[in-house]
């Protein structure tokens, strides 16, 4: 049971270090690809044809567009930006329309956000100039009430002073819209992020698998037949302390040097060249060692917080399980001692006994 458990332990160190691997490159390949950026893009197109159907793609998109490269919304490297709230959103369509922004819209795309905004309340109608003058006094009216209610009410948070001035000075169908249907729409955007993130990591596993080689069942029986190697990472696993859930993707110096170590072990290692890499390859067991490499690849996308998870619980059954071995064998030397002693009595009385009646009564007999 405990050799058991230690190659299950020698597997999962393996795995979280490799996995943490996986998670940079699928960090660093969806911060390259601008993926959370892209797809808010799309929820807030969704949301602009849900205010306004006849709304076209083109437009929504033109204007989604400007509103995640606003300069208080884009990211470090000037593109889409990764989170808009929701009150943000009602402002920022506000200051689009009425061009009183750092932000300016192409024509065709502000003359369709006129068009909506006056079709659900948040402006009369008019000329495009009479509009966009609405929409201007409606943007300081919001700025003054926000004031007066941080004055009035500093425990408020900026958000909840922006709802209630919008709310206050621009109760239309525009902002009944935005605030029903926002947080659902964020909530599947969240959702078909994780999905596409899910597949990078995947396919980073995949990647990594293949290029060092990394066969879940040859490790399983290696470890399995290498005490030494599995103790020492049974040892490694015990000084390994990371939050699961920590933002910080980087690997610390320790994790670099396990990393190391693991090389060294020649349980993972990168090929020096292409004739190196296809050396490793054997035609006998080709199937198995390709599947072995899938089956690493699935494990490696489940992601470094559950190996870590994992790693924890089986370090906590083990104690258990060695506790109890050291129970069972302190009962075992204790009780050893009395066993001794009945063993060496009671068959020397039988032996007795057995021989009398083999050798019968000899004064009989004469």
């Amino acid at each position: 049971m405990l050799k058991t458990l230690d190659v299950l332990i020698g597997l999962s160190v393996v795995m979280l270090l490799m996995s943490m691997i996986v998670t940079v490159i699928t960090q660093f390949v969806t911060t390259m690809l601008n993926s959370r950026g892209k797809h808010l893009l799309q929820g807030l197109v969704d949301i602009l044809r849900q205010i306004d159907p006849s709304l076209e793609p083109v437009i929504a998109g033109k204007i989604a567009r400007a509103i995640l490269l606003h300069p208080l919304i884009q990211d470090v490297r000037g593109r889409l930006g990764n989170v808009v709230h929701r009150e943000e959103l009602t402002k920022l369509l506000l200051e689009l329309a009425a061009g009183s922004g750092p932000q300016a819209l192409e024509a065709d795309a502000k003359t369709a956000l006129l068009k909506t905004l006056a079709a659900t309340g948040a402006c009369k109608g008019g000329t495009a100039a009479e509009m966009e003058s609405q929409l201007r006094a409606t943007i300081q009216n919001i700025g003054a009430l926000a004031l007066q209610l941080e004055l009035a009410h500093p425990e408020l948070t900026n958000n909840a002073r922006a709802r209630i001035a919008i709310l206050e000075h621009v109760s239309s169908g525009f902002v009944a819209k935005i605030n029903l249907w926002f947080d659902q729409t964020i909530d599947r955007v969240s959702d078909r992020f994780t999905q596409h993130t899910r597949f990078v990591t995947f396919c980073g596993g995949l990647l990594l698998a293949l290029i060092i080689q990394l066969d879940t069942a040859a490790l399983v029986g290696r470890l399995a037949s290498d005490d030494a190697l599995r103790n020492s990472l049974v040892d490694q696993a015990k000084t390994m302390q990371r939050d699961p859930q920590s933002p910080d993707l980087h690997l610390t110096s320790t994790e670099v040097q396990n990393i190391r170590d693991l090389m060294t072990n020649n349980l993972v290692g990168m090929p020096t060249s292409w004739s190196d890499w296809r050396g490793r390859w054997s035609a006998d067991n080709l199937v198995i060692k390709l599947t072995g490499i899938l089956l690493s690849s699935i494990l490696l996308s489940l992601g470094a917080p559950f190996w870590y998870n994992a790693l924890q619980n089986l370090l906590r059954l083990r104690s258990l399980v060695a506790a109890k071995d050291d129970d069972q064998r302190r009962q075992r030397q204790l009780a050893l001692p009395a066993a001794t002693v009945a063993a060496g009595g009671a068959p020397a009385s039988d032996d007795r006994a057995i021989l009398a009646d083999e050798r019968g009564d000899m004064a009989v007999v004469g």
